[in-house]
């Protein structure tokens, strides 16, 4: 009987992370013509671009720094980008006022979030609840956006954590997007079953990148006895990924790029017939095709799995 391994497609970076790291590249380029660090050209950005190690470090390389707030940036005289899990808008509006120039380079599903409160603040509803992961940079910037604004936010991942309020009060559902959508689905179905009258402004606001890759897994259990992730150790949506399987008592193997899974026993790794290979959305290409060409050497059969 022949092994196989699984080649689970859509694959590589998501357009968000594409975005954000083409947009990062063509700043470098327009401040920085030489290729060197100056004066009128130090580039900053606010928080790791995306959760991925590699792209991280290529910037640095290229004279990129990276901190974890506008306050960290000693010279207004700086070129300021803001990372593709967004910025609280009035942290936006603060920096465009203090430095050279401002890019921001959020994926547009988190946009989207903003535009959702914003819609809903316009019509008189400043009480929000918000699906998501306590520390994740993105849920942190949403939730500050709000209370600036005044909003009340409760933040919560789990049906059983759903809050008890007032039914009468003016309610909007948010969730983070790169959350499991199956759960969020279920966690705002019981929001609606307990306050009628609350907002769900969407089904979910998961992006189409993080549902596509947890759709393919989810759809095609039945066909893989283990489960390898190449993600990043800060990455939501890798991690959801990873949850859906354990939730199915599948053996998982996790790694940034195929180092880490070569820390693994062999014979663990070998020990299966059929094998899936996926990824976060801020995965290299070159990552993946690592860890595919090593079970393909290994003798086991390629073979591509897509929505």
């Amino acid at each position: 009987m022949w092994k196989v391994v699984y080649y689970l497609t859509p694959s590589s970076f998501c357009f968000g992370v594409e975005r954000a790291v083409n947009g990062l590249s063509a700043i470098v380029a327009s401040h920085q013509p030489n290729g060197q660090a100056g004066p009128w050209d130090k580039v900053f950005c606010v928080h790791a671009l995306v959760h991925n190690p590699k792209v991280t470090k290529d910037f640095e390389d290229r004279w990129v720094a990276f901190v974890e707030s506008i306050y960290d940036i000693p010279d207004d005289d700086a070129v300021v980008v803001f990372s593709a899990h967004g910025i609280n808008r009035v942290v936006l509006e603060q920096a465009r006022a203090r430095f050279k120039a401002v890019y921001n380079l959020e994926c547009p599903f988190v946009s989207k979030i903003y535009q959702e409160v914003d819609a809903s603040l316009q019509k008189w509803i400043s009480t929000f609840f918000y699906v998501g992961k306590k520390y994740h940079q993105e849920k942190k910037n949403v939730v500050d956006y709000i209370q600036a604004k005044w909003g009340t936010v409760y933040v919560f991942q789990n049906k059983d954590q759903i809050p008890r309020i007032d039914p009468a009060v003016p309610l909007a559902a948010l969730s983070q997007t790169t959350m499991d959508y199956a759960h969020v689905c279920d966690i705002l179905k019981e929001i609606k079953k307990r306050y009628p009258l609350a907002q769900l402004l969407l089904l979910s606001d998961v992006c189409k990148a993080t549902y596509e890759r947890q759709v393919i897994v989810s759809d095609n259990l039945d066909k893989f006895e283990a489960f390898v992730v190449i993600w990043g150790k800060e990455s939501n949506n890798s991690k959801e990924l990873s949850d859906i399987w354990i939730k199915y008592g599948k053996k998982t193997f996790y790694g940034e790029n195929l180092d880490d899974i070569l820390t693994y026993p062999k014979e663990e790794l070998f020990a299966c017939d059929t094998v899936a290979v996926t990824w976060w959305a801020s995965t290299p290409a070159e990552d993946i095709k690592a860890v595919f060409d090593f079970y393909r050497e290994n003798w086991y059969e390629p073979k591509m799995l897509s929505l």
